[in-house]
């Protein structure tokens, strides 16, 4: 099997026709023809394509993509979750579908913890921890965490990475990069999606997330930006027991976020909806550096309805130009604003296609008329964001990755808080923080620094201005000025008019020795085979190859 562009090793390309398989198996043999990969297809599949129309699996498509990629296990499973927070680039139905994804793997064998820690630290566990608890309080496709105590005394719980995973997920990372950019090649309309950025965007997200000392250092940042704020307690790092395979951590005793309501004695449930809005607020408008995966399970409240963040593998980062485009499409949506708030989502987003400005705005607004004269506690923003996404998705904008993650955040969030007070709404407790926001932007200090960062960028720009023109001359002059055309699709066309041609040439010689062995077996000269003329029959038989094999190839490729 030769793939276009590419020729995979042996293990890749077993692994690309189990992945083809599955696709296959979950209806979306179309999907693997389209892309040329039905000879990597297991035998049985391949044979029966041809003969009649199976039945689809039941399901709709969104749920049966679903279904395969749980099937194609932790890689592709991640993947989902990734493109789950892409309501931008795709289809609402499918995001809801994808965000059902659930990262849950058995454990690693007994063992293979222990000896992973020994590895990497390059010491017996003895040498290490007083003790260690071989059975895992949370397993994951990446890592798994155990409870254990250091020698020097403290309770820790020890992240611990799976050993060999990294090459199963290149690999699979390697197949996903082939397929992005044959699907880039051969579907239509596949750029509006941009395969090959999503599967570049996870990528690099799925890479950090491995390396279990990055884990560690967000947590450190986190604690500095919080430091002094007694409302968030974050845990202890130990460094000289963590490395990239093996995280070591202040073990946190608290209790679940949503078991608060079951104890009213102990807990507010009010101030813990509170200051979880106001923590993320904090982050994303104050830090530009925000937990990515605040579910219920990674938020622990200690004593004194003190909150405990936990597993920073995903972590987002927002630079200060998209805070502060944030923060004014926070205060657009508190003052029921609609054309500052098309004006804020038109300078984040990035328009795939040429973009009607005037009609984006009119939609827009009428998306959010309906949450107009609605008082602010009972305004979600969950329902607001859903409703605009639908519009920025029909009119192609797309969002950075790390956008789309706050997003999800933002909706985490407000759906914890509704469950601990029904009355809680963000956009409330965005108010005064974006109002402080806005305040220090107009401060004289603010103001001075940027006109000052405006004009060191003028002052580069005209210094490389002239140079940058005289090179355009030098190039033009010496005939070495190019203008490149970029198409789209066209290598499709390409090979769709090849293999056109070379079934036309097929039938033609087919036809030619038809012709030919009939005048010969007419005239009857030659050879004599069982009373026929031999170089007739033996062209009759190579007619009828050669047509069984062009009649085939048809049927396979499902084209007739």
């Amino acid at each position: 099997m030769r793939v276009p562009g590419a020729t995979p090793p042996a293990q890749q390309l077993r692994r690309l026709r189990d992945i083809t398989t599955v696709l296959a198996k979950y209806g979306f043999p179309d999907v693997v023809a389209r892309l040329r990969l039905e000879r990597t297809l297991a035998l049985g599949r391949r044979l029966r394509r041809p003969w009649g129309r199976r039945a689809e699996p039941a399901g709709s498509k969104a749920q049966r993509l679903r279904q395969a990629l749980e099937e194609l296990g932790p890689t592709f499973i991640k993947f989902g979750q990734a493109l789950s927070t892409r309501p931008d680039v795709l289809p609402a139905d499918l995001v809801a579908e994808l965000s059902r994804l659930q990262d849950t793997v058995p454990p690693m064998t007994p063992g293979a913890a222990e000896a992973t820690i020994e590895a990497e630290l390059g010491l017996p566990l003895a040498q290490v921890f007083a003790r260690f608890d071989s059975t895992p309080v949370a397993a994951a496709s990446i890592a798994q965490v155990h409870r254990a105590h250091l020698l020097g005394g403290g309770e820790v719980a020890v992240k611990v990475r799976r050993p060999g995973i990294g090459a199963t997920i290149d690999l699979d990372l390697s197949i996903l990069g082939l397929l992005a950019r044959l699907a880039e090649r051969y579907l239509p309309d596949a750029d509006l999606y941009q395969p090959a950025m999503l599967v570049a965007e996870f990528a690099r997200a799925i890479r950090r997330e491995q390396d279990l000392s990055l884990e560690g250092r967000s947590i450190e940042r986190f604690a500095r930006n919080f430091a002094g704020d007694p409302t968030l307690r974050l845990p202890h790092v130990h460094w000289p027991q963590t490395t990239t395979g093996v995280l070591t951590m202040e073990y946190m005793d608290g209790t679940k976020v949503l078991d608060v309501l079951s104890d009213p004695g102990t807990f507010d449930a009010r101030v813990i909806a509170a200051r979880g809005g106001e923590i993320l607020l904090k982050q994303v408008l104050r830090d530009g550096l925000f937990h990515a995966d605040p579910h219920p399970a990674n938020i622990f409240v200690m004593p004194g309805n003190v909150i405990c963040l936990l597993d920073f593998g995903s972590v987002g980062r927002i630079d200060r130009p998209l805070r502060d485009a944030l923060a004014n499409l926070l205060d657009a949506v508190a003052r029921e604003d609609p054309e500052r708030l098309a004006a804020a989502i038109l300078s984040i987003g990035r328009p795939l296609h040429t973009l009607d400005a005037a009609e984006f705005r009119r939609d827009l607004a009428e998306a959010i008329d309906g949450y107009v004269g609605i008082a602010l506690r009972d305004l979600s923003i969950a329902s607001l964001l859903q409703d605009a996404l639908a519009v920025m998705r029909r009119h192609r904008l797309q969002f950075p990755a790390d956008l789309m993650l706050l997003v999800r955040a933002f909706v985490t969030i407000e759906g914890v808080g509704r469950r601990l007070d029904p009355a809680f709404n963000m956009v409330e407790h965005a108010r005064p923080v974006v109002a402080g926001i806005l305040r220090d932007r107009l401060a004289p200090s603010a103001v001075a620094s940027r006109v000052a960062d405006i004009g060191r960028e003028v002052a580069g720009a005209m210094q490389t201005l002239p140079r940058d023109l005289m090179e355009i001359v030098g190039k033009a002059r010496d005939d070495r000025l190019q203008i490149q055309f970029v198409h789209r699709n066209l290598e499709h066309f390409v090979q769709e008019m090849d293999r056109s041609s070379n079934r036309l040439s097929f039938a033609i010689v087919i036809a030619a020795l038809i012709i030919g062995s009939s005048f010969v077996l007419q005239r009857g000269a030659g050879p004599q085979l069982f009373g026929l003329p031999a170089i007739g029959l033996v062209g009759f038989i190579a007619a009828a190859l050669l047509g069984l094999w062009l009649a085939v190839g048809i049927l396979r490729s499902g084209r007739l």
